[in-house]
């Protein structure tokens, strides 16, 4: 007698696939803005940076809160 496996998903396949390729487009539009973000502060001059109150050592961290915790530029 020949041994069959049975496999009993918790969900539906598709829906499973489809979370994360969502959870995927998500992060790479994260992954996108942090770097366009980044890109366009360091762009500043030292001067307009001091206007919108972002010391040019905290451009990476500022732009990391303000894309993935949602935080403003300004604290």
């Amino acid at each position: 007698m020949e041994a069959t496996q049975t496999i009993t998903p918790n969900g539906n396949v598709f829906s499973t696939l489809f979370a994360d390729y969502a959870e995927a487009r998500t992060e790479h539009f994260r992954r996108r803005i942090f770097a366009k973000t980044v890109h366009d502060l360091e762009a500043l001059n030292d001067c307009q940076l001091s206007d919108i109150g972002v010391p040019r050592a905290e451009i990476k961290q500022r732009a990391y809160q303000s894309v993935y915790h949602g935080a403003p530029y300004r604290q």
